[in-house]
């Protein structure tokens, strides 16, 4: 008895069993039928992967083209930028109130990597460290579900700024205890 290399299991006396004509491995013949050929690795009888032909859903739904949410204009369907130098997260429609709502979350995801870059740098400078420290790890902590969608970064900057003013509190506490 041997092992179909398709399907992994015992090919069993009187089982409709297909050889390879090239390698010679056997193979159950609904699994080379299923496959196509040969499963061998390097065989000259092996499958030939087929690409799919397109589904049927693209360029359905929707249309070919959509409206500018931003000034109106009529643009293809697949842009994810207007003649008017608006921009799309994505290319499914959207309504002028969602792309205000999502025009809002970037100005606000700007504003607070503007704010944590500050807080940052005002940490790595000692004076500031002890307050600016604290101030990014909490502002960081307060935002994570907002600048999630940095891919961290920033989290990791506001943290590490929190990191920062403890290890300047810690050194001022043990300098003040030494004096």
């Amino acid at each position: 008895m041997t092992r179909c290399s398709i399907c992994y299991t015992m090919v069993n006396q009187g089982e409709a069993v297909t050889t390879c004509p090239e390698c010679q491995q056997e193979y159950h013949a609904s699994c080379w039928t299923e496959i196509g050929g040969c499963a061998s690795y390097g065989c000259n009888k092996a499958a030939v992967a087929e690409k799919p032909p397109p589904p049927v859903v693209v360029g359905a739904g929707w249309g070919d083209s959509k409206t500018c949410p931003h000034c109106g204009l009529e643009i293809s369907a697949s842009l994810l930028v207007c003649s008017c130098r608006a921009r799309f997260p994505w290319a499914d429609p959207m309504t002028r109130e969602e792309y205000a709502s999502w025009l809002g979350d970037q100005a606000a995801i700007a504003r607070s990597r503007q704010l944590l870059i500050v807080l940052f740098l005002c940490s790595l400078i000692g004076v500031t460290a002890p307050l600016a420290g604290p101030i990014a790890g909490i502002y960081a902590w307060l935002r994570r579900a907002r600048l999630a969608s940095t891919g961290g970064t920033y989290l990791a900057m506001g943290y590490g700024s929190a990191a920062i003013g403890a290890v300047y509190i810690l050194l001022i506490g043990l300098s003040a205890l030494g004096h």
